[in-house]
């Protein structure tokens, strides 16, 4: 996609698998000092499930974690939000990511192809994981039309 400047005021070159390795940066590793960050900075649980615009409070909270978020990455989020199913989509993810901060649960986040309905299809597809030998997992779809 080429350099985006981001949300945070950094640049990312804000590719698919750039995001992949910024929430892996993040949220897979609780005894990380950036987990520890977000942990300290968790506001996920402010993401409503019936807002349409929840995405918004998403990249908030994203950004409040210490997350890099790119400009490319807030226009995936906003098509996700507005999907048909889009603000519980939303809802899931930061669910997930309040519980794992929470709970000091690493988190492994992938995506999927939107036309493979055997793997979720459009929709986010997540697991609340219990602890290191039980991750939690986030799996969106992408690329999304």
């Amino acid at each position: 996609m080429g350099g985006a400047l981001t949300v945070t005021g950094g640049m990312n070159p804000c590719n698919g698998q750039d995001v992949l390795n910024e929430l892996d940066a993040v949220f897979s590793d609780p005894a990380s000092d950036r987990f520890d960050y977000a942990k300290k900075h968790n506001t996920f649980d402010t993401v409503l499930e019936d807002d349409d615009d929840n995405y918004r409070a998403l990249i908030a909270a994203y950004v409040e974690a210490g997350v890099d978020v790119c400009a490319g990455w807030g226009v995936y989020l906003r098509k996700l939000g507005r999907s048909p199913q889009g603000p519980h989509d939303i809802f899931k993810i930061a669910q997930t990511r309040y519980n794992a901060l929470d709970q000091n649960v690493p988190v492994e986040t992938s995506y999927h192809d939107v036309s493979d309905t055997s793997n979720g299809g459009k929709h986010v597809k997540k697991h609340d994981g219990s602890g290191a030998h039980d991750k939690s997992k986030i799996n969106s779809p992408y690329p999304l039309p």
